[in-house]
């Protein structure tokens, strides 16, 4: 079952449950998906998403149907909905998977113990901004969690 979500976006069925997929060509730059809070949690869940040390919220959908990839082609920013921006890191073709990589907002991630993202630069699971902060931040950029810039390099 496909549910579209925009002219841009429709949801479908993958191996890792639901994914959002673009229905248009992004170029790299562009904001693919715009994560906008509905809540915030008592406590981390497989299902929030970290605004803060001490922030966990639930985005509204799509963006929390976004799926993670250890090879993405969205990076994420802080937007003024108390969410994050999803936006292209390359070229996304129409028909692609969306997706990005939770260990960009999470400072130690339980969404992911065992990772289905089949890419070639695969980690095998997620573990968080924690344990990987060079990594992330020389690949990413600016596409990190505001939070965890403040973080001393």
């Amino acid at each position: 079952m496909n549910i579209i979500y925009s002219n841009h976006l429709t949801i479908q069925e993958t191996a890792k449950g639901r994914g959002v997929f673009a229905k248009k060509k992004f170029a790299p730059g562009e904001t693919v998906v715009v994560g906008i809070q509905i809540e915030a949690v008592p406590e981390r869940t497989i299902y929030s998403v970290q605004m803060d040390f001490n922030l966990h919220v639930h985005l509204d959908e799509p963006a929390i149907l976004t799926n993670h990839s250890c090879d993405p082609n969205t990076g994420v920013r802080n937007n003024q909905f108390g969410g994050y921006d999803f936006v292209a890191l390359g070229d996304i073709e129409a028909g692609e998977e969306i997706t990005w990589d939770y260990e960009t907002t999470e400072y130690e991630s339980i969404a992911v113990s065992r990772c289905l993202c089949k890419s070639l630069s695969c980690r095998g699971k997620t573990l968080g901004f924690k344990f990987r902060e060079q990594m992330l931040r020389d690949r990413y950029g600016d596409y990190i969690a505001d939070y965890l810039k403040t973080q001393s390099k």
